[in-house]
């Protein structure tokens, strides 16, 4: 029995944690109770207030943000009352930490519906078998940060609740480019319904992104949650505040992260060994 309890605790705290925080993630849905989420994660790292404007339901008065540090693999956050969650995310920040999330219909309707995985699927490829579209997307770009979701609605069978995609600073993958504010008088808030409006560089910024840009981050939201962060919208948490207790890697993680730099600044040019003459005569 000693043996078995050892291995388990192993296990929940090594190897197969991350299965565990998926599983877990799994579990949550809108209209628990905080207290709930905490039976299953643990306390929260980080809490504060966040800014809000109704949007659906009536909402007196500002929900709490809640930020649970997964290990070194990734972020939990939830926005909620006193009684109720009205939101939730999963964020993802290392390659190790891909949890696959069903979204849409529930199971057993016909209704629209598909499976995401963090750190794999691309934006475009969301809807593109079941031929469903964005809802609405979110964008903006700050002088040292850039956030992006679009959401999916799947009306009754979904639950009348929304799935937030996005890219989130505070998780993994490398930036492919930005997408700044496309809604009206600047807002980050653009209906999908109208994205025909946009210039042609605003259209073209915006498919390339979808093309190439992976999910790294998942939020669900009730039907009647509030929208939240109007000013800068985002899907995960706020990097300049879980970056204070972000570990510095080891040195296999430093050396590649130089290697990554290196060729994130290296850009198009040619390695140099390809200028090297070969020697063998042309």
């Amino acid at each position: 029995m000693a043996i078995l309890k050892g291995l388990s605790a192993w296990w929940k705290k090594g190897p197969g944690r991350r299965r565990i925080w998926a599983k877990n993630f799994r579990l949550l849905g809108p209209g628990v109770r905080p207290a709930y989420v905490e039976s299953l994660f643990g306390e929260p790292a980080f809490e504060s207030l966040a800014d809000f404007e109704p949007y659906g339901g009536v909402y007196r008065a500002p929900p709490t943000e809640r930020v649970w540090k997964l290990g070194e693999d990734g972020y939990l956050v939830t926005w909620s009352n006193e009684l109720r969650v009205r939101a939730y995310s999963i964020t993802t920040r290392s390659k190790k930490f891909k949890p696959k999330i069903r979204i849409g219909a529930e199971w057993g309707s016909n209704g629209a519906s598909a499976y995401v995985q963090l750190g794999r699927t691309r934006l475009k490829d969301i809807g593109a078998a079941a031929g469903w579209e964005p809802e609405e997307v979110a964008s903006w770009v700050g002088a040292r940060r850039a956030e992006y979701y679009e959401t999916y609605y799947a009306g009754n069978p979904g639950h009348y609740s929304r799935w937030a995609c996005g890219v989130s600073q505070a998780g993994s993958g490398r930036a492919v480019g930005a997408v700044e504010r496309l809604g009206p008088e600047g807002s980050a808030f653009l209906d999908w319904g109208k994205r025909e409006e946009l210039t042609a560089e605003q259209s073209d910024s915006l498919n390339h992104f979808r093309a190439q840009a992976t999910v790294n981050s998942l939020m669900v939201l009730a039907g009647d949650a509030p929208r939240l962060l109007p000013d800068m919208p985002r899907t995960g948490p706020d990097l300049d505040v879980v970056r204070t207790l972000i570990k510095p890697p080891g040195l296999l993680g430093k050396w590649q992260h130089r290697r990554d730099l290196k060729k994130i600044e290296q850009g198009d040019r040619p390695r140099r060994f390809a200028l090297w003459p070969l020697g063998r005569g042309q």
